[in-house]
């Protein structure tokens, strides 16, 4: 009857709920706290006390006392004390309010003392787990991560599809790249022939341009001489003709003479 039988079920029942209960048995009273798996520093947690009596009994003393290790040194958080009479098949019910520190880490410790008429008991235990990011949180962190992975790979794979199709494309483009570069270099080689060949062309056309300007101004000052030569030889010709023509003429017009010619003798 004085023994003490602890019944320590953790239940991680559902994801959501966050929370794990422990049952004790001493003195002929049974119940239950309820506390949440993981907390963060400076976060308000709340743990629900439950106690019912076999039979009737007097409670001398019920308490609950709740540590946490803050920085170095471990420092009581909450204490909740119950004294009271439980008839048989009553219950007693408490909701514990804590609020953590700022610098509060590890687990909290967890102590349940109890003294009653009929007996007494204490449990120890290290039950909610203070840190900066969660199991839970960590785990839907994991959720999400892997959705945006999933997410990150389909689109890993079309890219990579694509990345192929373009590569080909690209192979492609390189190949009509280097066959129109060679034709680029065979024009630029014939650019530089023909800009050398239309240097010498031009310092031979500039050549025969200036023989050229000196023959025509030859040409043009002889011509004017010879459009000189040929009106003086017009006009020479012409003065002869009209010469000729006059003579003719007034040969024609002129009286007949005739001249005899005497023979004299000679006297002796």
């Amino acid at each position: 009857m004085l023994g003490m039988t602890l019944l320590l079920s953790l239940s991680h029942t559902a994801k959501g709920s966050q929370s794990s209960t422990v049952s004790f048995t001493y003195g002929y009273i049974w119940g239950s706290l309820e506390f949440p798996e993981e907390a963060h520093p400076a976060d308000t947690i709340m743990c629900n006390l439950t106690i019912t009596a076999y039979i009737d009994v007097n409670v001398y003393n019920f308490t609950l006392e709740i540590s946490g290790l803050a920085g170095e040194k471990w420092q009581t958080l909450q204490t909740e004390q119950i004294s009271r009479y439980l008839a048989q098949g009553e219950n007693h019910t408490s909701h514990v309010r804590v609020t953590l520190p700022q610098n509060t880490s590890d687990r909290l410790l967890y102590v349940i003392e109890a003294s009653t008429d009929k007996g007494f008991g204490k449990t120890t235990f290290y039950g909610t787990y203070v840190r900066t990011i969660s199991h839970d949180e960590l785990s839907n962190l994991y959720d999400e991560l892997l959705a945006n992975y999933s997410m990150l790979r389909t689109d890993y794979d079309q890219l990579l599809t694509n990345y192929y199709a373009l590569n080909l494309t690209y192979s492609s483009f390189v190949r009509e790249y280097n066959t129109m570069q060679a034709s680029i270099d065979s024009l630029n080689s014939s650019y530089r022939s023909l800009t050398v060949n239309y240097s010498s062309l031009a310092s031979s056309y500039d050549s025969l341009q200036e023989h050229y300007n000196y023959i025509k101004g030859k040409y043009d000052s002889a011509a004017g001489e010879l459009n000189i030569v040929r009106i003086l030889l017009y006009i020479f010709t012409t003065a002869t003709a009209i010469l000729a023509a006059t003579t003719i003429y007034f040969r024609k017009k002129a009286p007949y003479v005739v001249v005899r010619k005497e023979t004299a003798e000679k006297p002796h």
